[in-house]
């Protein structure tokens, strides 16, 4: 009896136990709620991509999504935009990594299994930046789900019923994004830098999350606790890729009421506008915050014309569209035959927006002209990064945006004022007049100067512009838009303007004739960096073209598809001349070919953005320009590693981001023209800074870009992009010993040419490239992007000669002709064709007499032995260009005997004993 009562009640205890835990079971699980939610990507007005929650508009951020630890989140999407978008969430369990193709729905179930703050985004390559990003907060399920620092230094604990109001702030570029949540839920969308607002002693919860490149949030005059932990902070690191911050606090705690700035604590991220204002009004105050610039606001064809408005411009490394507008596609659909997808109109008191979501270099957001009077002008950053930036215009006119470490990337916003007849190409108070970066004030924008610029802009974002000699024919098309300039062209001004169709600088049907090869052969061949070359097997532009010098034929295509092969710039080859070594510009590589087959050894990372490459004549060590950076990065012969960098800047000092460097041809000096201190640097080969001489005249934005040096290394001559000149330097010390100005013989205003400088010829050249010297020394032969091919004799440092190039003329590096003397190979990046100059046709010493030689197409055949097919822009982005054999003095007397026996004796020994 006892046994069965033992037994039973054994029972009734095993039975009690159950019950006890399926209550507590099933009470867990009736507290951890399930949230449905259904989602759709849009495409807002400006052309970003944005989530809308239900039957709302897209916002950016998207909808914040608040949850308790333990929760179930189910999200439906519908795709309504041109791209793939996903709803990825790192940080939390997901079910579903798929994305939603254009039309198309997804499923996503999510498990908040653990507190914080988390980024949902599009996963799509990039395209989450422009705006498919948004916040999901996950707060304990009981009890307090903060703490914040009181004016007496306690530590208070928060819950969700004490707050006043939640801020969601997403640092994205270098812009902030924003969400204001009140106390009751509502969330109202704060859109682009917007000013922040707050009661004194509120209780504010800001949620500070990134995606993409990292930052470190600040804000001023308030602290706050360091997540889970007591350590009291005021400035938070966020890491590269998706990062938060939560945190709460005592608005105006210790301080009182105020205007307290927040911002990134990068300098060149502020400098770019991602900052803004958090005010404290004392009580009484309505503590409002001040909405930032819409994608719905006052922007052509914008929704809310009574909303400050947004355009973005995308950084990118395709071709043409460097800066590209996100609504491009619809705005080339306009009918106003509009072939550029860089050129966007907002009206006064909008803002343009910056975001670099599909490249792999790091820029600047820099202006190269605007309207004279321009609040907050000139617009620029000190160093080169990823990220972006935001500037707001008041003032109409035409505002040109550039990167300074990539010059002939191009984006332009035309702040029109609605009131005039036109869109506005200069300030309507100033005569239409435009500054330009080089420190030219009060500009006629009927200047030929300002038509010229235009001109620039509308070819190098516009492929349909380009000179394609395998047409036959060229046709140059401009908006039908009228726009209003100062006058009627060229420099004329009139009160109040002129109203003028673009298109009547249309050049329609013109002939294009691709021109004869030159008659006597090279040595060797002539690899191009056809930078712009689309092909089928990667997504990245940029192939490189080796020519047969013997008859002038495509020989080969390098694609390098396995590598996704971007934008290759500049190249130089080993002392045995089988290595070919090339740079990638918009990337961080560089790659080693083998030059008799085209294929890949080995791509190793350098550096953000590596420019040029020369070989050290005295041991082949690899010297790197990391245009990007400051620095010249080594890599030791026959090695894959960079061994180490070579500072171009002293330590804490503005980046001096060198560009088309040369060495000596003793190989213990690297030349660096230095793009970011406008200034050039002589180097040792193993470190230390010798010399740095500014290149400017004490005028802004000379903007140094190549160097060349007389084969003694007697003298330096340092190409002046946005300056137009060439300054000559003592190759010794780095004394400046010549200012030659390319365009002294042009008149900006009537466009005239005459010999104004008195030389005896009348030669122009609008922003000089690269500028290499003869191997015999007797001329330096400048490439200018704005058509034309100058030649200057050494001998009295004057320019001797003037030749016709093609639009983006750039390129420019000598090779050995067959039978004695040289040839100047010249490229262009808007034609496909490469420009033979014979720089003394009659080898008498004479160079007054160069001349074309003839004449390559670019574009391959079917006898073209290639990696990859060709799909677009064939033979396009002529940049960088190399002659094989290396025949400068220096590395021509290394060359193994099978190239040394193809030269004459005076080039295997340029400068003789």
């Amino acid at each position: 009896m006892n046994e069965q009562i033992i037994r039973f009640n054994k029972r009734i205890a095993a039975m009690a136990i159950y019950i006890l835990f399926a209550i507590a079971l099933s009470s867990s699980m009736a507290m951890a709620a399930v949230h449905s939610f259904s989602f759709t990507a849009k495409t807002l007005p400006n052309g970003q991509l944005g989530y809308a929650m239900g039957a709302a508009e897209a916002v950016i951020p998207g909808p914040a999504v608040f949850v308790k630890q333990g929760d179930t989140i189910q999200v439906t999407l519908t795709n309504t935009t041109a791209v793939d978008v996903g709803f990825n969430v790192p940080g939390l369990v997901n079910s579903n990594a798929a994305k939603a193709k254009p039309g198309e729905t997804q499923s996503y179930t999510l498990h908040a299994n653990k507190t914080g703050t988390y980024v949902y985004h599009g996963d799509n390559n990039g395209k989450e930046l422009l705006g498919l990003f948004g916040a999901i907060i996950v707060d304990k399920k009981n009890g307090p789900i903060d703490s914040f620092l009181d004016d007496n230094g306690s530590i208070v604990p928060v819950t969700q019923a004490d707050l006043d109001k939640q801020f969601v702030l997403f640092m994205v570029g270098s812009t902030f994004w924003g969400t204001e949540i009140a106390a009751d839920g509502v969330q109202k969308p704060l859109w682009a830098a917007p000013d922040l607002g707050a009661i004194e002693n509120d209780l504010v919860r800001f949620h500070v999350l990134s995606i993409g490149p990292g930052h470190t949030f600040h804000l001023h005059a308030h602290r706050w606790l360091k997540t889970d932990t007591t350590t009291v902070i005021d400035t938070k690191l966020l890491n590269d890729g998706t990062d938060t911050h939560s945190f709460t606090i005592k608005a105006g705690s210790g301080v009182g009421p105020g205007d307290w700035q927040f911002h990134c604590h990068l300098i060149a991220h502020m400098e770019a506008g991602m900052h803004g204002s958090f005010r404290v009004d004392p009580a009484g105050g309505d503590g409002h915050s001040v909405v930032g610039a819409s994608p719905y606001g006052n922007i052509l064809l914008g929704a809310r014309p009574s909303e400050p408005g947004l355009v973005t411009l995308e950084v990118s490394d395709e071709p043409a569209s460097w800066f590209r507008s996100p609504r491009g596609d619809a705005i080339v659909g306009l009918p106003f035959d509009i072939k550029t997808k860089s050129l966007e109109v907002i009206y006064p008191g909008s803002s343009v927006n910056f975001i670099m979501s599909d490249t792999h270099g790091v820029h600047t957001i820099s202006t190269l002209l605007w309207p004279t009077g321009a609040h907050h002008m000139p617009f620029d950053q000190s160093a080169a990064y990823r990220g972006g930036g935001i500037v707001k215009l008041t003032t109409p006119g035409l505002y040109v945006f550039t990167c300074k470490v990539h010059p002939y990337m191009f984006g332009a916003v035309i702040v029109d004022d609605p009131e005039t007849e036109g869109l506005d190409l200069g300030n309507p108070a100033m005569d239409y007049k435009i500054d330009l970066v080089t420190g030219i004030s009060g500009l006629p924008t009927s200047s030929d100067l300002a038509v010229r610029l235009l001109k620039t802009f509308f070819t190098a974002t516009a492929p349909a512009n380009w000179q394609d000699y395998s047409t036959g024919i060229w046709n140059l098309k401009f908006p039908t838009l009228p726009v209003r300039i100062s006058g009627a062209p060229f420099g004329n001004v009139t009160n109040g303007g002129l109203a003028l169709a673009l298109s009547a600088l249309n050049v329609i049907d013109a002939p294009l004739a691709l021109g004869t090869a030159p008659a006597v052969p090279g040595v060797g061949e002539v690899w191009i960096n056809t930078q712009f070359e689309k092909t089928a097997g990667k997504y990245k532009p940029g192939t490189t073209t080796v020519i047969d010098t013997a008859n002038w034929t495509v020989k080969r295509k390098v694609a390098l598809p396995e590598i996704n092969n971007n934008n290759p710039h500049n190249m130089w080859p080993s002392r045995d001349q089988s290595l070919i070594y090339q740079t990638q510009w918009f990337d961080t590589k560089l790659s080693i070919i083998d030059r008799e087959t085209g294929a890949l050894i080995q791509n190793i990372k350098v550096g953000d953005t590596p420019s040029h490459v020369v070989t050290l004549p005295s041991n082949d060590d690899l010297t790197i320009a990391i245009n990007g950076e400051n620095g010249i990065a080594i890599i030791p012969a026959g090695t894959f590693n960079v061994s180490k960098m070579l500072p171009t800047q002293a330590h804490g000092h503005t980046s001096a981001n060198p560009h088309g460097h040369w060495v000596s041809a003793d190989g213990t000096k690297i030349v660096t023209p230095n793009i970011n201190t406008n200034d050039i640097g002589i180097y040792g080969a193993t470190g230390g800074i010798h010399a740095r001489t500014p290149t400017g005249n004490n005028a802004p934005g000379a903007h140094p870009i190549a160097i060349g040096m007389m084969p003694d290394s007697s003298k330096i001559y340092a190409a002046n992009l946005l300056h137009h000149s060439l300054s000559v330097l003592d190759g010794a010390t780095g004394t400046l010993l010549k200012t030659i100005n390319l365009i002294a013989d042009y008149n900006p205003i009537d466009g005239s040419f005459a010999d104004n400088d008195g030389n005896g010829t009348i030669a122009v050249g609008v922003l000089p490239i690269q500028t290499p010297v003869s191997p015999d020394g007797k001329a330096v032969v400048i490439a200018s992007t704005g058509g034309q091919i100058v030649i200057v004799d050494t001998a009295t440092d004057t320019i001797v000669k003037m030749l016709p190039c093609d639009p983006g003329c750039h390129g420019a590096n000598f090779g050995a002709k067959q039978g004695g003397g040289y040839y100047a190979y010249v490229t262009t990046k808007f034609g496909n064709r490469l420009t033979v100059v014979d720089v003394d046709p009659n080898n008498d010493g004479n160079i007054s007499d160069a001349t074309i030689a003839g004449y390559v197409s670019l574009v391959d055949t079917t006898n073209t032995a290639k990696d990859d097919t060709v799909s677009s822009l064939p033979g396009f982005g002529g940049q960088g260009v190399l002659a094989v054999p290396n025949v400068y003095n220096g590395w021509v007397q290394n060359l193994p005997e099978d190239w040394k026996v193809l030269l004459t004796a005076a080039q295997r020994n340029p400068i003789g004993d």
